[in-house]
């Protein structure tokens, strides 16, 4: 008994843990709330946990003159303590003369982002805050793959990027993670402020408050390892015997594309000759990123561009038989096409160009017994029209990019498209400046992935930019505004201006008369996607997207592109935009006038089987809410690049591609400590030992009968009755 007695006294005595590493409040991180890593087929780039970069105290850098505190690793405030340091950081202190002292620092685990408390304009004289490279998808130009130009020969994107290959493209020895939530970076403030400020007298002391965190990546390498590893007879490998599954370690980057197409593709049985006709296609990009990827709006990047197109379509949707009838007089046609991936060395439009060539676009062979859509060749494009960065032009100018080689050989039908988007703007009080010089070059477009698999298709790029980009928030966290009255309505008709240009042209391509009619924008409608879209907190916030939902988004997954505004294309498809964007394609072509007696989901979803064109969807009006059967000719197709694409083998790592790929993760949550002096852990050690040894000391003075307190004890043990 005394034994077991002085065992017990020795274990409660001496405990085995640090006292620096008691939790008291966890955050919980979501997933795409933190940086991680990606790669192209010859770099890793993004964070990782190490055991040197998970703990550390944490500090403020509130101005750009804190950051002198992080060069002397802020041993004039802590000098007892000579751990790490997690920074608490805004991203608009985020730039060039910043990064570097971030990328070096020796004593830094991490950073702590969240949103500027000064909000950004979008006409504001802001430098180097663009995420993206000097030359974005330089690797994937047309001139630099074809020997036209040296890479990235044209720094279009130099006086708004903060590195030269961008911040996506950096390999991070320290780990980030973006606090969204209030009442979380609340906290760790508070924590901040009662252990870790200074006192009057300028010292601080222990207790401090820590944080640890950790992001633990299944992959590493580049595209091209991770995409062997991720072969059938390697997965043999790393099979769980147990359960017999195959752990996934990375993939290739992926997300919905949406393509629509207004005026009828040539259609024929199987066995018969198929026609072939000419084709504009009007596209506009539906991603962007930041240097935590998911944490990217994209407002200009993206969401501007998209709003004008949107309003073009609604405007053709509300004529149908007239564009129709038109397309099918002068044999063309025009289509809209949304690509995802677009930043990432152009997945979505890569993806597509590769379709073209193989006969499989902009849908596969089906049955041979029903009717098949003439596939679309790259050949037959002979324009892609496309819309950038609009609502930031610097005064009343816009520009129209085309590649001087190809306009020399087809000057009078592209002058003639200029002159319909020339006066689209100018009706709206807008100049257009036409590039058209024999060296001019195309900026970075989705028309690169076409223009590298036929020699004829041609740029009509609209875009408030002419040999530089002047917005400086490309594919930036910081590509989100406070917009004022003034920079609003600016913004608005700019969408509308664009959006009649849109509508000129591709009338005047068909062949249909422009008329007021025919070029008519619906400024409300562009109005109410601009609140909805962009001044909105989420996609489905205001009332005409509610209506529009008619309850049937659920956020199914707890992650950063499920609940808050996100255009990052991820490769799980966890971002709620392209259902947005594809419903809003739905309401703006599709046409309930042929299903008026359709009342339900299942009779409607009846009508779309076997067709090789239609697609009829059971949707509600953003008006009333009132649900009806659309019928459209609106595809929403998952593109996956074929340089990264298991099922075409042949195009393996083919640097015509995009070879960008993700890491599978585990992410922990945030948690915050009290740390102590360990020479406090020392002593405590010493005290419990001490007490510990003393405990055994006066156990082993001790007899038995020390311990009897009833004096029937001795008797009951002889067997009496007590």
């Amino acid at each position: 008994m005394k034994s077991w007695l002085a065992i017990v006294l020795l274990i409660g005595g001496v405990r085995c843990d640090g006292f620096s590493d008691q939790v008291f409040k966890t955050l919980y991180i979501g997933e795409g709330n933190a940086c991680y890593r990606t790669f192209n087929k010859t770099h890793e780039f993004g964070c990782q946990a190490t055991k040197e970069n998970e703990n550390g105290l944490i500090v403020r850098i509130d101005k750009q003159e804190d950051f002198e505190n992080l060069e002397s690793c802020w041993r004039a405030l802590y000098p007892a303590y000579n751990g790490k340091f997690w920074a608490l950081l805004p991203v608009n202190l985020i730039g060039r003369n910043t990064i570097s002292l971030l990328k070096s620092s020796e004593c830094l685990a991490g950073v702590i982002l969240y949103n500027s408390p000064q909000p950004q304009h979008p006409e504001e004289g802001i430098t180097s805050a663009s995420h993206d490279a000097d030359c974005p998808n330089a690797a994937s130009d047309y001139y630099f793959q074809h020997k036209k130009e040296e890479y990235c020969e044209r720094k279009i994107n130099a006086g708004g990027s903060i590195t030269r290959d961008g911040l996506m493209r950096t390999d991070w020895r320290i780990q980030m993670v973006f606090i969204d939530k209030a009442d979380d970076l609340s906290v760790i403030e508070r924590c901040h402020s009662l252990f870790n400020i200074p006192k009057e007298n300028g010292t601080t002391g222990y207790p401090y408050c820590g944080m640890s965190f950790r992001l633990a990546n299944m992959a590493a390498g580049n595209s091209e390892i991770c995409n062997r590893r991720g072969k059938s007879e390697a997965k043999l490998f790393q099979a769980n015997f147990d359960s017999g599954e195959v752990p996934q370690i990375c993939g290739a980057m992926h997300s919905d594309n949406i393509f629509a197409f207004p005026t009828p593709i040539p259609s024929s049985r199987s066995n018969e000759t198929l026609n072939s006709s000419k084709y504009m296609m009007i596209t506009s990009r539906m991603d962007s990123f930041g240097m935590i990827p998911e944490v990217s709006v994209g407002e200009v990047s993206v969401l501007t561009s998209i709003i004008s197109v949107i309003a073009a379509a609604r405007s053709m949707g509300s004529q149908l038989e007239k564009w129709q009838k038109a397309s099918n007089a002068s044999n063309k046609n025009v289509f809209f096409a949304f690509f995802n991936g677009e930043s990432l060395d152009y997945i979505g439009s890569g993806a597509t160009a590769y379709q073209m060539g193989k006969d499989i676009f902009p849908q596969r062979k089906i049955r041979p017994d029903i009717v098949r859509i003439h596939p679309i060749h790259a050949n037959e494009l002979d324009y892609v029209l496309e819309i950038q960065q609009i609502g930031v032009s610097k005064g009343r100018k816009y520009y129209v990019h085309v590649d001087g080689e190809r306009y020399d050989k087809n000057k009078t039908s592209t002058n003639k498209l200029m002159d319909r988007i020339e006066r689209g703007l100018r009706s709206h009080g807008f100049d257009l400046e036409k590039l058209t010089d024999s060296g001019t070059r195309v900026p970075p477009a989705s028309w690169h992935s076409f223009a590298k698999a036929d020699l004829t298709v041609q740029s009509l790029l609209i875009a408030p930019f002419k040999e530089e980009y002047e917005y400086r928030r490309i594919n930036s966290i910081l590509d989100k505004n406070q917009w004022t009255n003034d920079e609003r309505e600016k913004a608005i008709q700019e969408i509308e201006a664009v959006a009649t240009s849109i509508l000129a042209a591709s009338a005047d391509y068909v062949g249909l008369e422009t008329d007021d009619v025919v070029a008519k924008v619906d400024k409300a409608l562009i109005a109410t996607l601009f609140d909805c879209l962009i001044v909105s907190d989420f996609w489905f916030d205001c009332d005409f997207m509610k209506k529009l939902d008619g309850d049937r988004y659920h956020k199914l997954f707890n992650s950063y592109g499920f609940n808050e505004k996100s255009t990052y294309i991820s490769m799980e498809t966890h971002t709620a935009f392209p259902t947005v964007l594809h419903w809003l394609t739905i309401f703006a072509l599709g046409s309930d006038k042929e299903t008026l007696n359709v009342k339900s989901e299942t009779s409607c979803s009846h009508l779309g089987e076997f067709q090789a064109m239609y697609t009829y969807t059971w949707q509600p009006s953003p008006y009333t809410g009132n649900f009806s059967c659309l019928k459209s000719s609106i595809g929403k197709k998952v593109m996956v690049s074929p340089a990264v694409d298991p099922y075409t083998p042949e195009e393996e790592m083919n640097t015509r591609y995009s070879t960008w790929m993700e890491s599978v993760y585990v992410i922990e949550s945030v948690n915050l400590y009290l740390m102590e002096d360990t020479s406090f852990e020392y002593t405590m050690l010493i005290i419990a030992v001490l007490s510990a040894l003393l405990s055994m000391f006066a156990v082993g003075r001790c007899s038995e009968s020390t311990f009897i307190v009833d004096e029937g004890e001795p008797a009951a043990e002889g067997g009496e009755p007590l």
